[in-house]
């Protein structure tokens, strides 16, 4: 995703799903495993490629040897959320993920 102008379209009452990445307990320790976090992050933040302190870390991936197999992240875009962590989205807008 990192070398094309990858966008994904959503509606309200959709699902975005993430699964992060997962290695077996038996991996070969070559090399280092990938973790990551996913931050919301301004338009021009996002164009840039540059890190802010502004950004909202939405997700992060850091158990790549879960035993349960690939942790998952659900978000789902909705307009209005009960939940303290939850994050409403407006429709018409775009929102970028870095």
């Amino acid at each position: 995703l990192t070398g094309d102008d990858y966008s994904v379209q959503v509606n309200l009452s959709d699902y975005l799903d993430i699964l992060c990445p997962h290695y077996p307990a038996d991996h070969p320790s070559s090399g280092p495993v990938e973790t990551l976090a996913l931050y919301l992050v301004a338009e021009g933040q996002f164009r840039g490629c540059v890190e802010t302190k502004e950004a909202i870390k939405r997700w992060e991936c850091n158990q790549p040897f879960a035993p349960y197999g690939p942790v998952r992240f659900s978000e789902k875009i909705q307009r209005f959320t009960p939940f303290s962590l939850g994050f409403e989205f407006l429709p018409g807008h775009h929102y970028y993920y870095s």
